[in-house]
């Protein structure tokens, strides 16, 4: 938005955030188990090698791993040690990602601070948050402003899978922090990141369009 400011005022814009409806859990915090997700494409740059190398720091905890691999990355981390505790579920439709979501205490989105990822807003980040999750996420500066405003989660250096595995154990641990967390995400996104409000300024773009002619 801001570089497009930079040649018209008149810009705007439609962020790819969720439908509330979709996500919506009325599973309580007590039924769930010790597992965390991440849902989306697989690769080494979004994370995977040290999410999986993760779980060799804790004896219990299990991810719930939805998505399509790229490239040979399967090979390559199903041989960590810590691939025994992942549920590899595939590709997932939207009520399988939900019915995720309901089971885990928390969502992982730990991409690597690229070029690509610097500037963007992952969707998955904001499904976590509508569906009551604690997110876990790598502290790229945009995103860990909005994890910290909304006290919804804990940023981490996505390259130290130490570190990202004592964010998980910490949300395992403390569930009545963890559960408070997850409320706040949910309610952020209520309150502001949600499709509705993005529509709105879309519909408001056509109006403003359909009556120059």
């Amino acid at each position: 938005k801001e570089k497009f400011l930079n040649i018209n005022k008149n810009s705007l814009d439609i962020n790819n955030y969720p439908i509330i409806d979709e996500f919506t859990s009325e599973t309580h915090w007590s039924q769930k188990g010790d597992e965390v997700c991440y849902v989306g494409d697989i690769s080494k740059n979004r994370g995977i090698f040290e999410l999986i190398k993760s779980l060799e720091f804790n004896d219990s905890v299990r991810l719930n791993l939805a998505g399509t691999f790229s490239e040979n990355t399967a090979e390559i981390v199903k041989e960590f040690k810590g691939w025994e505790r992942v549920n590899e579920l595939g590709f997932l439709d939207r009520k399988g990602v939900a019915e995720i979501y309901q089971k885990s205490k928390a969502g992982i989105v730990t991409l690597y601070p690229i070029i690509n990822y610097l500037h963007s807003l992952p969707v998955k980040m904001f499904e976590y948050m509508a569906a009551g999750l604690p997110v876990i996420c790598s502290d790229i500066p945009l995103w860990k402003g909005i994890i910290e405003k909304d006290q919804c989660g804990i940023t981490i250096n996505p390259f130290d899978p130490e570190e990202l595995a004592k964010a998980i154990n910490y949300i395992i641990d403390h569930p009545l922090e963890a559960e408070v967390m997850g409320k706040n995400g949910s309610k952020a996104v209520e309150e502001k990141y949600n499709w509705k409000i993005e529509e709105d300024k879309l519909y408001g773009i056509y109006n403003q369009l359909a009556n120059c002619f």
